[in-house]
């Protein structure tokens, strides 16, 4: 017997030095796996909030808006005024003839449904060729039981030559403008008189008191 004891080496099987070696390799590709992913979310979750963000909003419904407008020249005056809450009006002055008249456009039709008419020289007088000013103003009429009432405006005229001015009111009917049905009608005249000294009366025709300044007192 050898004195000297052999020196055998005993290796492991082969399948585990494979799986001793690709440990490392799989714990790698995992955790590149898993950043992929945390990264693919991340920029998932950025560009839906900038999506949102960046994206229109639906427009809100605004609420129907009135104007009142004027403009003439030598021969005519035009003007335009609300008549109900869903109707607008545009009056025209013939400063040869003096004939008033109003146009309602219905928006149910597309078309104008009404018209009314006055002429001015029946209040101001006057002949031939007058020069007038034309204004509207829009009004609220309250406690109205009736469907003909008033329109949401009044028709200022103002004879530039005598100083003297008229108030229309029109007579409209929003039970035909729902039925899309057609009105015609005479501007109703509320008040005539000078533009210079207007004597304003109460209902019963007196003379209201002076509205004395308390500041003149001090």
């Amino acid at each position: 017997m050898s004195d000297r004891a052999d020196s055998t080496v005993i290796e492991p099987p082969t399948d585990q030095l494979e799986s001793r070696t690709n440990k490392p390799a799989g714990r790698i590709l995992a955790v590149g796996l898993l950043a992929g992913s945390l990264i693919g979310c991340t920029t998932l979750a950025v560009g839906f909030w900038v999506g949102q963000k960046s994206a229109p909003k639906p427009q809100e419904q605004l609420p129907a808006i009135f104007g009142a407008a004027a403009t003439a020249t030598d021969t005519m005056a035009v003007a335009t005024g609300p008549v109900s809450e869903d109707t607008e009006g545009v009056f025209f002055l013939d400063f040869i003839t003096g004939d008033l008249q109003c146009l309602v456009y219905y928006p149910s039709t597309g078309r104008f449904g009404a018209r009314y008419f006055a002429n001015v020289r029946q209040q101001l007088g006057g002949a031939g060729k007058a020069r007038y000013l034309l204004a509207t103003g829009a009004i609220a009429i309250r406690g109205a039981s009736s469907n003909i009432r008033p329109g949401a405006s009044l028709v200022y005229v103002t004879d530039v030559n005598s100083g003297m001015f008229a108030a229309y009111a029109i007579p409209f009917d929003r039970n035909a403008e729902r039925s899309r049905t057609g009105q015609v009608g005479t501007m109703v005249p509320i008040e005539v008189g000078p533009i210079r000294n207007f004597q304003v009366r109460d209902q019963n025709g007196q003379k209201p008191n002076a509205i004395v300044d308390p500041g003149k007192n001090k």
